[in-house]
């Protein structure tokens, strides 16, 4: 029996309520750097080039596959809510800085905003390495896809409304301190996570973890389906990392759309994510995950080569435009929730930290390789700026489309492999009841 089974219904839903206020308080850093426009456009607005502008999205990555395991660590030596709280205070201070920038003059502003991008990501793997234990506290397995679902639905809705509200006032030349204003607000924000984790409730009944870092990753790496499921998400996760910033990219820098109209795609991007989240907690969490991982591995496809074969020319453009980015994002969000129930699940339980860490550095380095490998490319001559496809002219953010999209669908094959295909194992495996 969990130890979420042995609290009573009203603890188990205060815990779901200070989740859900956590979330709110903090994802609008978070959707700000990841589905958003804003911090895309605030980089091109200092003159950040696409290559750094790529960087600063990929820096979660990067720093998530060096240390998410450290961090697993950490957790368990200084405690779970102590981490959060110092991971809160770090992720202010990097939007901040962010916020920021643009009074050190313009030859250093990109340099500073890059590394207030660097500090929040950092404090963000070392929250992620707290989260999912500080959940598994007081959730049962089978309120996972609802909780999740309902969760995200909550946060992204709000988001939504407020990013598309920003759209709105950006309009076609937004000023510097507008941007400002809206990244310092969101860096502010990040302090309610704090309080809202604060008053979680504790396991007291389960001795702390103080994993033996050999051995619980050698009990990690046997673990059949936890090594097959973290394989298929960091190459998937290769793929597909890139496609939401540089479909914000192509959309600003080539096909030359105006800030506001870039933001308003974003909302609709947004506006996938709260559908998807809400099908998630109302339908589709009852749904086999093994049909759910390749409806959304599908859909990433689909998108991506629409965003390869979509001409500037074409008419509507902004209003495909978005329908693809909701696309993309219904896909991600699918994808996300299936992840987190697919890492509760296959966390044994003694190693929990260590094997959610173990799945987190995967997909960490997932999007490491795929941000910073987009990011390096842009800043090369490796790709054409453009070239011919039957006659339509095709710019180096389209061949990104089209090496995403055949990744993607080669790895199709990797589906069967995963633990929600062949739930029955001698591995350790709980899945939703």
């Amino acid at each position: 029996m969990t130890y979420a089974e042995t609290l009573s219904e009203k603890v188990r839903r205060s815990g779901r309520r200070y989740a859900y206020g956590a979330c709110l308080f903090g994802c609008i850093s978070e959707v700000m750097l990841d589905s958003s426009a804003i911090i895309i456009i605030f980089f091109t607005m200092l003159d950040g080039g696409d290559m750094l502008t790529m960087l600063g999205t990929s820096f979660t990555g990067i720093l998530g596959a060096l240390f998410y395991i450290p961090c697993s660590i950490l957790i368990t030596r200084c405690g779970l809510k102590k981490v959060v709280y110092h991971s809160c205070l770090a992720g202010c201070m990097g939007f901040m800085l962010i916020a920021c920038a643009p009074f050190f003059g313009m030859a250093a502003a990109k340099y500073v905003a890059l590394a207030g991008c660097l500090i929040y990501s950092f404090q963000r793997i070392s929250y992620g390495a707290a989260w999912y234990p500080l959940l598994d506290v007081f959730l049962r397995p089978e309120d996972r896809a609802k909780f999740f679902g309902t969760m995200r639905f909550f946060y992204t809705g709000f988001t939504g409304t407020l990013f598309f509200i920003i759209g709105l006032i950006m309009q076609k030349n937004p000023p510097v301190m507008f941007l400002q204003m809206v990244i310092g607000c969101a860096g502010v924000l990040i302090l309610g996570r704090a309080f809202c984790v604060s008053r979680f409730p504790d396991n007291l009944r389960d001795a702390p973890e103080n994993p033996d870092v050999r051995k619980g990753l050698g009990i990690a790496m046997k673990n059949g389906p936890l090594t097959a499921y973290s394989i298929y998400v960091w190459m998937f996760t290769i793929a597909h990392a890139s496609l939401s910033p540089l479909a914000y990219l192509y959309y600003r820098q080539y096909v030359q759309l105006n800030p506001g109209t870039v933001q308003i795609i974003s909302t609709a991007g947004i506006a996938g994510l709260v559908t998807g989240y809400w099908c998630y907690s109302r339908k589709l969490g009852a749904c086999k995950l093994k049909y759910l991982e390749l409806f959304s591995h599908c859909i990433y496809i689909v998108a991506a080569f629409t965003l390869f074969f979509m001409d500037k020319s074409v008419p509507g453009f902004p209003l495909i435009a978005g329908c693809v980015m909701f696309s993309i994002t219904f896909a991600a969000s699918l994808f996300t929730c299936n992840n987190s129930a697919e890492l509760l699940a296959l966390a044994r339980p003694g190693n929990k930290a260590m094997a959610m860490a173990f799945v987190q550095t995967y997909s960490s380095a997932g999007t490491a390789i795929g941000r910073t490998g987009t990011s390096l490319l842009l800043g090369t001559s490796m790709f054409a700026p453009v070239w011919e496809f039957y006659g339509r002219e095709i710019s180096r953010y389209q061949t990104f489309f089209l090496l995403s999209g055949s990744l993607m669908l080669i790895l199709l094959f990797m589906l069967p492999s995963l633990p929600s295909f062949v739930p029955e194992r001698n591995d350790y495996y709980e899945p939703k009841r």
